[in-house]
């Protein structure tokens, strides 16, 4: 029997993308008559112009033009795309992704990532059903196409920016974003105890869970560890991610202080979230989508303009997280939120409910029952090109 084959398209901006294919792909390895090709258009074939990317989107954390520059292209996207100057950024990368097709010739093609140049395949001769997963809680018009089978969404209000552009409902799919499935298992006490004891926590203590994303890049971060180390009856565990010089600088700062723990990159986040009340942190769809299913009230520090403004915007209007702009502001929160136990609570409660488990199986579930719906309509339509005849 032939195998299905399904090409997923990715890309390096943002820690996110990857993380979601990576979770599909889990799912995928479990089915025996499919194969997949996990391809990171940019970098492999535009290295230079990624790498440049790459350093603008990063920028994006500091004050200034390119932040501005940035919020100009998520919510501007809308008269970007109605401009014919548009049309190079549209169809950017169309002449690779077109040989990569005619190299490997899949089945499907399953975007984790915006590729514009995918809803064009059809007019370049290429009868490739699209499908996309949306990775924030939040779609600008870089999402959304006519020409995407399926779009799947984090939520149901994602599905208003959709109808807005004209997407039929049967075009769309509330699956959530995929995650690691460690995310997913549910905690006993006593497991929490164990690894309270791993990381070597005072039981009596709340525990607070700072985390400067994937690329370390929370700013402020020496005043909010002086302001919450200060308080006795708090330990802070704080995760620096990739940034080295972050972790060493805060190394040689507070590496003395016992009700303090410092870590660079882990792989072992659903256990720091697991032992922690709550999470001081920048709201990226998939650490958001984390905390959900972990149940862990989150503090979103600075959000900046477009996809992260968004998702901060969703969840704190679900009362799940709450936003602060400054880092007095952010240490006041997390302390009060503590020691109100009632809205802790609440928190918790409503954090959990915006979770949707096992995302990428029911992604993977629903791609492979439209692909042969897909097939059906093909068949159909020749059928009835013949009879026309």
């Amino acid at each position: 029997m032939k195998k299905l084959k399904i090409l997923i398209i990715t890309a390096p901006y943002g820690n996110g993308h990857f993380a979601v294919s990576n979770s599909l792909i889990e799912v995928l390895k479990e089915h025996q008559n499919i194969e997949y090709i996990l391809y990171d258009l940019y970098t492999e074939d535009y290295p230079a112009t990624t790498r440049f990317i790459k350093k603008f989107y990063l920028s994006t954390y500091k004050k200034g033009l390119n932040q501005q520059a940035y919020r100009f292209f998520y919510y501007g996207s809308d008269k970007l795309f109605d401009l014919k100057i548009a049309k190079p950024y549209v169809m950017f990368g169309i002449k690779k992704l077109i040989k990569k097709l005619e190299e490997i010739r899949p089945h499907i093609i399953l975007n984790t990532f915006p590729v514009s140049c995918t809803y064009s395949l059809k007019a370049e001769g290429f009868n490739i059903p699209v499908y996309t997963v949306i990775t924030d809680y939040f779609a600008n018009t870089n999402w959304i196409s006519k020409h995407t089978r399926i779009h799947f969404l984090a939520a149901p209000s994602v599905s208003m920016q959709l109808r807005h552009k004209g997407i039929d409902k049967s075009q769309y799919e509330v699956t959530g974003i995929p995650v690691k499935p460690i995310f997913y298992k549910e905690y006993s006490d006593e497991e929490i105890s164990h690894l309270k004891n791993k990381f070597k926590i005072d039981e009596n203590k709340k525990i607070i869970l700072l985390v400067a994303g994937a690329h370390g890049v929370v700013p402020n971060m020496k005043k909010i560890i002086s302001s919450i180390t200060s308080e006795e009856n708090i330990q802070l565990l704080v995760v620096c991610g990739k940034n080295r010089r972050l972790y060493n600088r805060l190394n040689r700062k507070f590496g003395r202080l016992k009700n303090l723990q410092i870590f660079e990159f882990v792989y072992n986040m659903h256990e720091l979230m697991r032992v922690s009340d709550i999470m001081l942190t920048k709201p990226g769809g998939i650490t958001m989508t984390e905390a959900a299913n972990i149940g862990i009230p989150v503090i979103l520090y600075r959000p900046v303009y477009g996809q992260e403004l968004e998702n901060a915007i969703y969840f704190s209007s679900k009362r799940a997280a709450t936003i602060a702009l400054q880092e007095d502001e952010l240490v006041y929160k997390a302390l009060t939120i503590l020691n109100d136990e009632e809205l802790l609570n609440d928190m918790k409660h409503n954090i959990k409910k915006i979770s949707i488990k096992h995302s990428a199986s029911l992604i993977i579930d629903t791609l492979i029952r439209d692909y042969q719906l897909f097939l059906k309509e093909q068949h159909e339509n020749k059928s009835y090109k013949e009879i026309k005849k």
